[in-house]
């Protein structure tokens, strides 16, 4: 009696040992596939993001050339201004007849000479952070859609 019980009994649970393996093969398998698929889209976003990023960073270079060649021209021109005044201010303080002269016109160009630098400077940093703020821009709206399509990534 034992041995036909046993016949009996084995055969079930060989069975049900053989279904247990292939639900859990097929629930591997589709697990695996599902992985497959996920670090796909990922690696294709991030190919994307990578290229975004990259053309970014080509805009903010053509940015950055242009408005510091610009900024560059202009502080060239204030320079060959300033010299110029500077020039006739020593002209000024060289053809002056008296001492009296002499110092007005030292003072008047120390004083002319100080208000354009203070002028000039702030010009020019204002000039520079406007630069900064436009060689940032096209990087900044890279980063803030890629942050936003991050928020939607499963969490891991």
């Amino acid at each position: 009696m034992s041995s036909t019980v046993q016949s009996t009994v084995e055969p079930a649970g060989f069975n049900r040992a053989v279904a247990d393996i292939k639900q859990n093969a097929e629930a591997t398998t589709a697990a695996q596939s599902q992985a497959s698929e996920q670090a796909w889209k990922t690696g294709k976003e991030f190919t994307v993001f990578s290229q975004g990023m990259f053309e970014a960073y080509g805009q903010a270079g053509q940015i950055y050339a242009q408005g510091s060649q610009d900024l560059f021209r202009q502080m060239a021109e204030s320079s060959r201004t300033a010299f110029a005044e500077a020039l006739n201010g020593f002209r000024a303080f060289v053809t002056a007849k008296t001492v009296k002269d002499r110092i007005e016109l030292q003072a008047n160009f120390a004083r002319t000479t100080a208000i354009h630098a203070v002028a000039e400077s702030s010009r020019f940093a204002h000039a520079g952070i406007e630069l900064a703020e436009k060689v940032a821009t096209p990087i900044t709206a890279k980063t803030i859609a890629a942050a936003e399509s991050l928020a939607g990534f499963p969490k891991i």
